[in-house]
């Protein structure tokens, strides 16, 4: 059984690698130019000696508009074929493929831990993470998000496991892996939340539990501290100030609350609406990728038409963090002159986070549309069809996504944003197999520190029952 079943995961890992090799060889985004925007700018000032900077808002320096960790996964790929050479991204987008699969064994373990009892469900979720348009999509951009995704799904399951075992080296090591992930994207720490319940989740039952999960939450919250506090010290003596990892939360807010902004960074063109029109008759799916790329760059970005020459003098005479600063209260001083529409962009980023996004071209096409609402369903069918018991242990999940979703309707939103939520929604969706399996006679096996190994003490005829690890994946 063992055997089949390690035969089946490993299956499904080759399969989510070889359709996103599959994806990048037929849609060719790696010949697509303009196709790496901050990413491919910060790779190539580190590989030119200019350390982790670029040109933003009106001047040029050291930055910290990204977090640093996928902008040294562009600028290795830099090295190996060129900077911004077609060879170049497509390493990049394949080594992107392998992430792929390392994500859909990261989904398979953390079903494991959420549901041991129940082997479908790893199954169906691997496999729906292994196929998804979106989540195959995504590796061939260069962006983060394949890259967050797949180190939150890990970070999660290391939160699982460390409230399953109660050790302090697998609180440690789900610490390090919320410092991996505030370093790839700062947004997706909010998932800290999601791996503190984990861990209190997985104590239920043991003596002294609140301790426990006190301190188990504590040691992986302060190695994840220890783990971003380099790239803190290095903001503070780049920027003059404590910087969060991103200098850009109020230039983000302003993209998506200023007087002309529709709720997102991009722009509602009249011209890419024409050109998403013509895209319906693309002869193959490389035209039509192609086609969808020339529609994202005719949009634009809202910076395009909302700042001046003279915004751009102002902010460029100031420091990065301060050029944020002053795009956020700008963006509360309209927001304040019209009170009423900060409410209408945040119900209107609501819409386009959990249903279509109107401002990209990409996800206006049937095939983007289709498979998101599918993976909706599928996620509010299995929670509702789920045993209590399991539905109980995806808690966690819920909050996080929860969390994410309340962030960008309070924000900014896009498409893109919501690609690291796509994993647990597969979880969901698969959990409700967890009825059919009840229905049928099996059982819900609990968490693991709820299996009780039975030792008898020899000579005074006492039993004593003890929490055993041998059920941890």
């Amino acid at each position: 059984m063992a055997g089949a079943r390690r035969f089946g995961e490993t299956a499904l890992i080759l399969l989510a690698i070889a359709v996103r090799v599959a994806a990048v060889l037929v849609l060719r985004s790696y010949d697509v130019s303009r196709s790496t925007y901050e990413h491919g700018e910060i790779a190539a000032n580190l590989l030119a000696g200019h350390g982790f900077s670029m040109r933003f808002l009106g001047a040029e320096g050291p930055t910290s508009q990204q977090a640093p960790v996928y902008p040294l996964c562009v600028a290795a790929a830099y090295a190996l074929g060129g900077v911004g050479t077609p060879r170049a991204l497509l390493i990049l987008e394949l080594g992107q493929s392998v992430l792929g699969g390392l994500l859909v064994w990261g989904v398979l373990r953390l079903a494991r831990l959420v549901a041991p009892g129940h082997r479908w469900l790893a199954a169906v979720a691997g496999l729906v993470v292994a196929v998804h348009p979106t989540l195959v999509y995504a590796a061939t951009h260069v962006q983060v998000a394949t890259l967050g995704t797949t180190v939150l799904v890990w970070t999660l399951a290391a939160g699982y496991q460390a409230g399953a075992t109660g050790r302090p080296r697998d609180a440690v090591i789900a610490g390090g892996w919320l410092a991996l992930l505030a370093l790839t994207d700062p947004i997706l720490s909010l998932a800290s939340i999601g791996v503190a319940w984990a861990i209190a989740q997985g104590r239920t039952g043991v003596p002294g539990r609140r301790r426990q999960s006190f301190r188990l939450t504590t040691l992986a919250i302060v190695t994840g501290l220890a783990g971003i506090a380099p790239w803190l010290a290095r903001n503070v003596q780049v920027h003059g100030e404590l910087v969060a990892i991103k200098s850009t939360f109020g230039y983000a807010f302003w993209q998506g609350n200023c007087a002309l902004s529709e709720g997102t960074d991009k722009v509602r063109r009249s011209s890419v609406d024409r050109i998403v029109e013509r895209s319906r008759t693309a002869a193959s799916l490389s035209s039509l990728n192609r086609m969808l790329w020339t529609a994202r760059h005719e949009a634009g970005y809202l910076d395009d038409i909302a700042l001046t020459r003279a915004d751009y003098r102002l902010l460029g005479s100031v420091t990065e963090p301060q050029r944020s600063r002053i795009l956020f209260h700008r963006a509360l001083a309209e927001l304040r002159a019209e009170p009423w529409r900060y409410l209408r962009l945040c119900l209107r980023r609501l819409r386009y986070f959990l249903l279509f996004d109107e401002t990209n071209p990409k996800s206006r096409v049937w095939a983007y549309r289709v498979a998101h609402l599918g993976l909706t369903l599928f996620a509010l069918a299995g929670l509702l069809l789920a045993s209590p018991g399991v539905r109980s242990r995806l808690l966690p999940t819920i909050a996080i996504a929860a969390a994410l979703t309340v962030f960008h309707t309070l924000t900014i939103v896009s498409a893109r944003f919501h690609i690291p939520i796509e994993p647990m929604m597969a979880l969901w969706g698969a959990a409700g197999l967890t009825r059919w399996e009840a229905g049928r006679g099996g059982r819900s096996t609990p968490a693991p520190h709820h299996v009780e190994g039975i030792r008898v003490i020899h000579g005074l005829g006492l039993v004593e029952q003890r929490p055993s690890l041998d059920s941890v994946p």
